[in-house]
């Protein structure tokens, strides 16, 4: 009897599951959300298409490493003190960032992934130093024309998934991405 319980309580998680549902944001950002209320978890892949990314591997590579460093108004260690036994997870490289979280987290993990890609701190310091760990030797002119032609908007798909209602998930992208024009040589290097 308890396994027939068990069993119908997630038949009944998975029935919420709803058809994906897309629409674009007025800088042309593709969105898909997929609704599982219920779920607990919130997914989020932001995916950058464009570039070559292998004929540009070491540029891409140092990308990756800045764009994991911070930005100019979030910080890589935003979840360091998180009380939860399990923090959100995030990841960011030259053409793709990922969120999981708990519902409650996803917000902020999500915004901390937007201002990855729309704000990070390029500059010769930090470049200095990815180049020393990773053994490069990419300028920053590469680095920054690389960033400014791959990573915009014209570029960007967003799926969202889980416990995340479509309204929700179409204020929140609004919130993260809905005013991204495009990124300027000047805005990027400090």
């Amino acid at each position: 009897m308890m396994i027939g319980v068990f069993a119908f309580g997630n038949i009944e998680a998975q029935v919420t599951m709803k058809d994906p549902v897309s629409f674009k944001l007025k800088n042309g950002i593709e969105v898909v959300v997929a609704e599982n209320i219920g779920m607990g978890k919130v997914f989020a892949s932001v995916k950058i298409e464009g570039e070559d990314l292998d004929s540009n591997g070491a540029v891409s590579g140092v990308l990756t490493n800045i764009l994991t460093e911070g930005t100019s108004v979030r910080s890589k260690a935003v979840f360091a003190g998180s009380q939860k036994e399990i923090a959100p997870k995030i990841s960011v490289t030259a053409d793709e960032a990922n969120v999981a979280a708990d519902a409650d987290d996803f917000e902020n993990a999500f915004l901390v992934v937007a201002s990855a890609l729309q704000e990070p701190v390029i500059d010769q310091i930090i470049l200095d130093q990815v180049n020393k760990t990773t053994k490069q030797a990419v300028s920053l002119a590469e680095v920054t024309t690389f960033y400014n032609k791959q990573i915009t908007p014209s570029r960007t798909y967003i799926t969202i998934a889980g416990n995340i209602s479509l309204a929700q998930a179409k204020a929140l992208a609004k919130k993260a991405f809905g005013e991204w024009k495009g990124n300027s040589e000047t805005s990027i290097a400090r």
